[in-house]
């Protein structure tokens, strides 16, 4: 009986190497399970923001494209001008 007794705490005392070892394997794993579902999450969150962010820049675009004909407008108001001194200079004023 001492013989499977210390057989038995022998053995008992062989796994606990691996008990520690699956332990730290199963943390391991679960903090690298924290880690992706907190990655992901801050990716999803990210994500929403640039929506936001596209469609506010698309709304400043929509809003700011008058200003792009200004030029357009300066370019008209010049060729008119031009025109009208070689008007006045040929009417002989």
């Amino acid at each position: 009986m001492l013989l499977a007794q210390q057989a038995e705490v022998s053995t008992s005392a062989e796994y606990v190497g691996w008990y520690v070892g699956i332990g730290i394997g199963f943390l391991v794993v679960a903090v690298v399970v924290v880690l992706v579902a907190t990655i992901l999450t801050l990716a999803s969150r990210i994500g929403a923001q640039a929506r936001i962010g596209i469609e506010a820049m698309d709304q400043a675009r929509a809003a700011t494209l008058s200003v792009w004909e200004i030029q357009h407008i300066n370019s008209s108001a010049t060729a008119i001008w031009r025109a009208a001194e070689s008007a006045r200079k040929l009417l002989g004023g």
